[in-house]
């Protein structure tokens, strides 16, 4: 069996990610983690779970008169070819 953090713990200087064993030697440790609800004793390997990031476009909707593609969003950088990361300097 393997402690398994639950939330963010910070210990001896490292950062321990949620799924991430932690080390059970120091049993005061343990048991006040085991009471804040913050790691459970876990059976054999689980993978962590993974999730796409959805969030919505940045900037505000409205006419921008000076933009460089149809999209009329203000406040926002275009994808442009000219503005993509990949494009070449010239130089």
């Amino acid at each position: 069996m393997e402690l398994v953090a639950t939330y963010p713990i910070l210990y001896r200087s490292h950062q321990y990610e949620v799924g991430d064993s932690l080390p059970a030697d120091d049993e005061s440790m343990v048991q006040a983690w085991l009471d804040a609800g913050t790691v459970v004793w876990s059976e054999g390997k689980q993978e962590k779970a993974k999730a796409t990031p959805a969030t919505a476009t940045a900037g505000l909707a409205g006419e921008s008169k000076n933009g460089e593609t149809p999209e009329n969003v203000v406040g926002r950088v275009p994808k442009t070819p000219t503005r993509s990361k990949g494009a070449k300097k010239n130089g």
